[in-house]
């Protein structure tokens, strides 16, 4: 399933270039024999009254999209105000259109102002499915009533048949009424091997299809008022022509689209010169595409800053507070499309009144320089985007050199002030969200995403026909690569194109011939002797659990920090939070998150806290709560009172049976080892269970001897202990172990408890950590996550497999302060394998998951959760 999983990438990755290409060469077959100048003098020469009218039609269109969000929000059992509908709708649209891979890029938007404005996840997946399909069932109507009702002009267009356009076209607009008359006639769910999907009903459905048309209407009006004239055969049928290059885009995996769009219309369209078209359409992408995303930019601020205006109090921080709000996620592709511009502007000529200036103030060879240092920079920018979308340090000191040798390097090649400026304005940005970019990492050893990779090899491409496009009338010869001249625009885009291509080729081939990275190994006692370093700095008694070496340790670069996990199946799992400083462990999410990714595995983050959720987040991982852990406030802890006689009633019957209780340092221990050891064999017999791991500890000579060890005698003799976790702030007290023979009192572990906090009270510890009760705290409401529902249900109702409830109510008798823990993963579809997977860990072995763990009924009941919400 790996290596399929990995194929199926690549595959993709490769299909979306070479359909890119194709695209080029088509357009490059249609456009031989015109030149850039006459593209752009078309261009400009398109009445300001035909582009105001395409620009109202921009907006109609996307007024039009909120309505499919308004609609899914309805469908999916949410309200919400127009605003912010309209808000999520056009951010999400706007990005989506320009950048391609819709679900991730428009879907990612949705989810960040829909889940704060009260929609859960499955919700937010329902819309962005009842918005894919309203555009699908527009588009299809559409193109259906141009097919049926122009067959004559569409056949010919198509090559295909009159009859067989007719057919088609009546086909679509069938299917589409099936669909409105199956959400009237059936009322129950449609079921598909497991799944089940609630049909929108008849009202809703014909809405869908009523505004996707008008949607659809709007955006290819307003490429239709821009075409030339008599270009079309009018309206209708160049409707199909635009519904069939969209289509085309959508389905290349192109970002956006770019080229397959493009050749789909000036190979389709029958009457009108190439390059009159060609203007057309760019004056399409700029209004229907570029002014929309860059007002979605502005828009994304400007409602990031709104939502936290509160947190600032003076108008300047306030201001700085509106560029800090930008995700790094926004500012890579900020870097990235100045990667783009500097690619674009080393391919083209530089304009004739600049060059007349130049010529005055800079010498040929600073010229020829810049031309080349400029394109270097570019193919750089478009490398480390990704690196700044990771969050690394060093990347974003090397974007910000490069972003001001590629200013002084555009100011130097053409006095292209308006490059400089843009490149400037993003030094700026990046200076005032210096403090985002904290990861310490290396940028050799980052991977690139697929996309990233289609990306970037699309621009570079795009930048090379840009070129031989620009200097289509130049003769290219062997010469031609050594002219040196002022005016010598060609070879200087040239030598620049060619220096970019082998920039990039040496950036892929460092990332195919690098070595990959070792595989962790346990931890030698030099490994441990380390952690513990970094244990004694902790304000968490669970970090102790490094020490059992049983679990792999993965250090920051300083060694100030480590997560602590175990591989099991694809599966690699980390024991609770990072352990270390803050700073370190936003690092450690994001290494532990690229160590699984190179090895295509899953990362997984067993019982976390709240305290690092969004680094959790950021790395694109999801949470599901699993239980709560009672800590209890040695501060306000007390035997008197009247909430305290349980306690107390417990503590003297244990002192009236001979029970005493002592704490010996762990230099004492050793000599005891022998007795421990028979009360652990003892109580393993009782309880008919074996060692369990991973989240527990185990009976290890040299793991208890690291530790303080309470023991409690009756009658001089040895009959319970627990070894202790303290943490060397003293913030926190635990125990892991705690083990009785047959001879020791009922009561005789309470009785350790109640000691134990009595000794870290006087000891000056602030909690006492009781430790976690599983599927504890889970909301049953109607609005609750099906996860959250079907985990209340096992804990109220699965006592046959694992005492959930009791557990809850024997820590609850210490009067603890609860707090949620949280497991992070990649998201549902693989909740039930990694469920699985925690469990053989915890356990032990895989067949010991049969044995009474409380996991079981947990997993179990996440795969009936998955077969009931996949489709969401």
């Amino acid at each position: 399933m790996n290596k399929t999983h990995n194929m199926l990438r690549r595959w993709s990755t490769w299909i979306a270039v070479v359909v890119f290409a194709a695209a080029i060469f088509a357009i490059d077959r249609v456009l031989g024999r015109y030149h850039w100048a006459e593209v752009a003098g078309h261009l400009y020469a398109i009445p300001w009254r035909t582009l105001l009218l395409a620009a109202a039609l921009t907006v109609g269109s996307y007024l039009v999209l909120s309505l499919y969000d308004l609609l899914g929000v309805r469908n999916a059992g949410g309200s919400l105000p127009w605003r912010t509908v309209a808000t999520a709708s056009f951010t999400a649209y706007a990005v989506a259109h320009n950048v391609g891979f819709a679900a991730l890029s428009g879907g990612s938007i949705r989810y960040r102002i829909y889940s704060k404005a009260g929609l859960s996840g499955l919700q937010i997946a329902q819309v962005i499915a009842f918005c894919t399909l309203t555009f699908a069932l527009g588009s299809a109507l559409l193109c259906g009533i141009s097919l049926a009702l122009r067959a004559e002009q569409a056949g010919p267009l198509l090559h295909v048949g009159t009859g067989l356009a007719r057919s088609a076209g009546w086909a679509l607009i069938l299917l589409v009424a099936a669909y409105v008359a199956t959400g009237t006639v059936r009322r129950k769910p449609l079921r598909f091997r497991g799944a089940q999907v609630q049909l929108p009903g008849p009202g809703m459905s014909l809405l869908q299809v009523i505004v996707a048309c008008v949607d659809m209407g709007l955006a290819a009006g307003v490429l239709y008022v821009l075409m030339p004239q008599g270009s079309t055969d009018g309206y209708i049928a160049f409707l199909s022509i635009y519904l069939l290059a969209t289509a085309a885009g959508l389905v290349s995996s192109v970002p956006g689209g770019l080229g397959v769009f493009e050749s789909v219309l000036l190979l389709l369209t029958p009457h009108g010169a190439a390059d009159q078209t060609l203007a057309a359409i760019l004056a399409y992408r700029i209004i229907y595409f570029l002014a929309p995303f860059l007002l979605a930019v502005a828009v994304m601020v400007g409602h990031e800053t709104w939502a936290t205006r509160h947190v600032f109090g003076r108008w300047l921080t306030w201001g700085r507070a509106w560029l800090r709000v930008i995700t790094p996620h926004a500012i890579a592709t900020a870097v990235f499309l100045c990667g783009v511009v500097l690619l674009f502007s080393g391919a083209t000529p530089i304009m004739d009144e600049r060059l007349h200036l130049l010529r005055e103030i800079v010498p040929p060879q600073l010229l020829e320089a810049s031309h080349l240092l400029g394109s270097a920079a570019g193919v750089a920018l478009l490398f480390l985007a990704q690196s700044l979308q990771r969050r690394l340090d060093a990347a974003w000191h090397v974007t910000l050199w490069l972003l001001i040798v590629g200013a002084m390097a555009s100011l130097a090649k053409g006095f292209d002030y308006e490059e400089a400026l843009i490149l400037l304005a993003m030094v700026v940005l990046l200076v005032v969200v210096r403090d985002r970019f904290h990861r310490k990492a290396s940028l050799l050893d980052q991977r690139f995403s697929p996309a990233w990779v289609v990306a970037a090899i699309v621009a570079l491409a795009a930048s090379v026909c840009l070129a031989l496009f620009s200097h289509r009338h130049v003769d290219i010869s062997q010469e031609l690569w050594w002219q040196f001249a002022m005016d010598a625009d060609a070879p200087r885009s040239l030598r620049a194109t060619l220096l970019s291509i082998v920039l990039a080729g040496v950036a892929g081939a460092w990332m195919l011939l690098r070595p990959a990275a070792l595989e962790y190994v346990l931890p030698a006692a030099a490994d441990l002797a380390r952690a513990q370093r970094v244990i004694d700095g902790s304000a968490d008694t669970n970090a102790n659990l490094a020490l059992l070496g049983d679990k792999n340790l993965l250090f920051s670069p300083d060694g100030a920090g480590f997560v602590m996990f175990r591989p099991v199946g694809r599966s690699w799992i980390a024991m609770g939070d990072p352990v270390g400083p803050p700073e370190v462990r936003a690092s450690l999410v994001w290494a532990f998150r690229e160590a699984c990714d190179r090895y295509a595995a899953r990362a997984v983050f067993y019982q976390v806290g709240v305290e690092d959720l969004p680094n959790y987040l950021d790395t694109g991982l999801t949470l599901a709560k699993i239980g709560e852990e009672a800590r209890v406030d040695l501060r306000e802890f007390s035997l008197q009172g009247a909430q305290a006689a349980e306690l107390r009633q417990t503590h003297r019957r244990a002192l009236r049976d001979g029970a005493s209780c002592e704490v010996l340092p762990a230099t004492a221990v050793p000599a005891l080892l022998p007795e421990l050891r028979r009360i652990s064999d003892n109580w393993l017999a009782a309880k008919s269970v074996a060692e369990k791991g991973f989240s527990l500890g185990r009976f290890d000579e040299g793991y208890l001897a690291r530790f303080p060890c309470a023991v409690v005698r009756v009658g001089g003799q040895l009959v319970a202990f627990a070894n202790i976790w303290t943490t060397g702030n003293k913030h926190e007290l635990s125990v892991d172990l705690m083990r009785h023979d047959g001879a020791a009192p009922r009561s005789v572990m309470d009785f350790l408890m109640i000691e134990l906090m009595s000794w870290g009270q006087a000891q000056g510890f602030q909690w006492f950590n009781l430790g976690m009760a599983p599927l504890s705290g889970l909301a049953d409401r109607e609005f609750s996550p099906t996860w959250n529902r079907v985990g209340a249900f096992v804990y109220r109702h699965g006592e046959h497999f694992y005492n959930f409830e009791g557990l809850r109510a024997y820590k609850q008798k210490f009067h603890p302060v609860w707090r949620p823990r949280y497991i992070a993963s990649p998201g549902r579809t693989a909740m039930p394998r990694i469920i699985m997977d925690v469990t053989s860990l915890i356990a032990g072995s895989p067949r010991r998951i049969l044995m009474r763990s409380p996991w079981l009924v947990g997993a179990l009941a996440m795969v009936l959760c998955h077969a009931a919400t996949r489709i969401g």
